[in-house]
């Protein structure tokens, strides 16, 4: 990445070089036309001398001017350069001869139509090649910005990746069987790394903690928050209600989050021995306890639903039921049912519940994946949101 900019900087020097080379054999030549006694290859030192006095005046009245003229509109600012390179090689052409007479001791002794033709020669080139490197400078610039901007580009995707591998290594397997319970999730990510994320794990007593979520943002940032979420929230979970859990998880959240970031979620308790099976619901859409026979039914959490990390004091409450042996909870985040149809509306939660009940009974990986090809029937196309599915049922 760093080569680029390191070899313009190098093909600079060498032009730079080049130039005063040209610039000299052109005054040893153009001196050398009124005084054929100069063209011997000793007073090559007073030529140098001079070109390097040109190409040195163009390069200081170029930075003493560069932000003047660069505010300039674009179709003025060519004209301008070609009046100071000019410029440029008249005043090094008229300091260049002096000071390499001073130097070399060598005097040209041109007459004054000469020196006038000389002057003009000497300011038309100038004006030539310093227009040239004005452009040659322009491009340069560009291209380090391209550097720069291939570079940032290079780091988000690093970053991005980065954020995808942590989501990977914190999400729990697809599928896991316990005592008494079954579990399984899909989670399909909008963009290379998801907003959403789910978990399980182990409480006392043999309680099992279940968790979805939607994290606002996107990328890095997004993950960070999941991750943080996670490694929290079982602790947190020890030993309190779903309702003391939320609002120990609320408080947590505030101390972190900035002022727009927030974290929907939904967390329940389940105890597969005997089926309860407490829910709290912070911002996430209701979810929904089917039967063996396929009947649904929507599980409303009363309360405030307010996502978490918004307010201090939010009291969210819980809902307390019995799952029946064969029946299954399902948890989802708002993408599923925001999918955006054909016709570009939300599929609609009342679309969303005729696919449920419509889908087949089937082992609950596959009965998740049929509701997620059900969906994408209807919302074809890029997905607008990420969706996640997590399914528990009792066994």
């Amino acid at each position: 990445m760093t080569s680029a900019p390191a070899g313009t900087k190098n093909a600079g020097r060498w032009i730079s070089t080049v130039l005063t080379v040209v610039f000299s054999v052109l005054v040893w030549l153009l001196v050398g036309l009124g005084n054929p006694g100069f063209l011997r290859l000793r007073m090559l030192v007073f030529s140098l001398i001079v070109g390097s006095a040109i190409l040195g005046a163009c390069k200081l009245l170029h930075a003493l001017l560069q932000a003047r003229l660069g505010a300039l509109p674009q179709g003025r600012q060519g004209l301008a350069w070609a009046v100071v390179y000019g410029l440029g090689g008249t005043l090094g052409y008229s300091l260049g001869v002096p000071l390499a007479g001073l130097l070399t001791r060598v005097s040209i002794g041109a007459p004054p139509r000469v020196v006038l033709v000389n002057l003009t020669v000497m300011a038309a080139l100038a004006t030539v090649v310093g227009l040239a490197l004005h452009f040659y400078g322009r491009l340069e610039a560009r291209l380090r910005q391209s550097v720069a901007r291939l570079h940032q580009a290079e780091f988000a995707e690093r970053e991005l990746e980065f954020a995808r591998a942590i989501q990977r290594r914190l999400q729990p397997p697809e599928e896991i069987n316990g005592p008494g319970f079954r579990i399984a999730a899909r989670s399909l990510p909008a963009a290379y790394v998801a907003g959403d994320f789910y978990d399980t794990f182990s409480l006392a007593d043999g309680l099992h903690g279940v968790v979805v979520g939607d994290v606002s943002g996107k990328g890095m940032g997004a993950a960070l928050i999941m991750a943080s979420v996670k490694s929290r929230l079982s602790l947190l979970a020890a030993g309190r209600s779903v309702e003391t859990t939320l609002a120990a998880l609320n408080e947590s959240l505030l101390e972190e989050l900035a002022p727009r970031d927030f974290v929907a979620l939904a967390y329940a308790r389940f105890d597969p021995r005997s089926g309860a099976l407490e829910i709290g619901n912070a911002g996430l859409p209701d979810p929904y306890l089917v039967s063996e026979d396929g009947t649904l039914m929507p599980l409303s959490v009363p309360g405030p639903r307010l996502p978490l990390g918004i307010w201090r004091g939010i009291a969210h409450q819980s809902l307390l039921l019995e799952v029946p042996p064969g029946g299954r909870v399902l948890f989802l985040t708002d993408g599923v049912a925001e999918a955006p149809t054909e016709r570009r509306e939300p599929l609609g939660y009342e679309e969303l519940a005729s696919l449920l009940e419509a889908q087949p009974r089937a082992p609950i990986l596959p009965w998740l994946d049929g509701i997620l090809a059900a969906v994408e029937r209807q919302a074809p196309g890029d997905r607008a949101d990420d969706w996640t599915l997590l399914v528990l049922e009792r066994q």
